[in-house]
């Protein structure tokens, strides 16, 4: 099984550096632009099942790529980006002004994993999320090609727990918009494979 791991195209919150989480982000012109190319792209994949994230910036992608297959679109809020909690809506540099007590104590603490902002998830908390979810569809679809329309967030989360990766260095690679991360399933071994990942070609 073939699962297409599929970032939401821009979005102003993108671009500002604001922190979005799960808050209900719609796409930017550009982010738009993208999910069209993102859509011309897989339209000769055979993908055979979609799911996407309930908000908006993945579901706009979602459809985009999926006018081209019309298929039932599988809507779940467990694909949904982690909960950033009272720093939504805010800048990088907001934060960092005013909870630098907060950042400061958590990193000498080295529990960014564990501890969650005020208000929000933690990241130990999203990687069970992701990770259930996406056991939860390889277990429930028998389609060879299925394509997951999510957030950074969600995506790092998989790729990190696939690795075995520390929280350390899970900031050594990116999560572009619209890129494209394909996971190959063995369902007789039940072992995840990368086969690609943050593939933007189509944007270049």
């Amino acid at each position: 099984m073939y699962l297409y791991l599929i970032r939401h195209g821009q979005t102003d919150a993108n671009v500002n550096k604001i922190y979005q989480g799960n808050a209900n982000v719609p796409l930017n012109d550009k982010g738009k632009e993208q999910a069209k190319v993102i859509a011309w792209r897989f339209k000769s994949y055979p993908i055979e099942s979609m799911y996407s994230s309930n908000l908006e910036r993945a579901l706009e992608t979602a459809r985009a790529i999926n006018q081209y297959h019309d298929l039932n679109l599988n809507i779940e809020r467990d694909l949904q980006e982690i909960s950033l909690g009272e720093w939504q809506g805010k800048t990088r540099e907001e934060v960092k002004s005013e909870y630098a007590d907060f950042i400061d104590e958590r990193r000498r603490n080295d529990d960014i994993y564990t501890t969650a902002v005020p208000g929000g998830e933690s990241y130990q908390l999203l990687e069970k999320r992701a990770m259930a979810i996406l056991e939860r569809i390889v277990n429930e679809t028998d389609e060879e090609h299925v394509a997951i329309v999510t957030h950074g967030g969600i995506i790092k989360s998989i790729i990190g727990h696939i690795l075995e990766l520390p929280h350390q260095k899970r900031n050594a690679f990116d999560i572009y918009n619209t890129s494209i991360t394909v996971l190959k399933y063995s369902v007789e071994k039940n072992r995840f494979k990368i086969k690609a990942l943050n593939d933007t070609a189509h944007l270049e």
